[in-house]
């Protein structure tokens, strides 16, 4: 019997897939850094899902849900239960990236520190899918995101 002809190998070897693998684990960290440091653009996709998050949870469960602003964030409020008709935060609170700015149909909306009694919502999510209308824009050095709820059509987010 004869030997076998030493072919050259074909495919990758172990050395140059742990050289690709750290390639794209570096360009990874490296975007995520960068994305993560552009608060503006940040705190939209937050406040979005929360806003999305409240307003399901209004409808599927028939009670109304709320949003308080406190100073450097946001909390989710949900109604007492049973006679008892005061709010109550759930959850923690989520603080802001950037500088924001809301505005209502009366005018600003103003975060009010926390004075130790019953939490009041600043938006409203009722159970037929309507919602307090109410503007916030958020500021940072390199961009200026405005988000609109005009009630019943969602959150829209624009970057400028």
């Amino acid at each position: 019997m004869g030997r076998l002809s030493a072919r050259p190998d074909h495919g990758f070897s172990l050395l140059e897939m742990v050289v690709v693998v750290a390639i794209i684990a570096t360009l990874s960290v490296g975007a995520s850094l960068s994305i993560g440091q552009r608060g503006g653009t940040a705190d939209a996709p937050r406040l979005t899902a929360t806003y999305d998050a409240l307003r399901d949870a209004a409808i599927l469960g028939q009670e109304a849900r709320g949003l308080r602003l406190v100073p450097g964030g946001w909390q989710a409020l949900l109604p007492g239960e049973g006679a008892d008709l005061r709010w109550r935060v759930s959850g923690g609170t989520q603080a802001f990236r950037s500088e924001a700015r809301f505005e209502g149909a009366r005018g600003p909306i103003l975060a009010a520190a926390p004075d130790g009694g019953s939490p009041r919502p600043d938006i409203v999510f009722l159970p037929d899918g309507e919602v307090t209308p109410f503007e916030v824009v958020f500021v940072t050095d390199d961009a200026v995101t405005a988000c609109r709820s005009q009630g019943l059509a969602g959150l829209e987010c624009a970057t400028r």
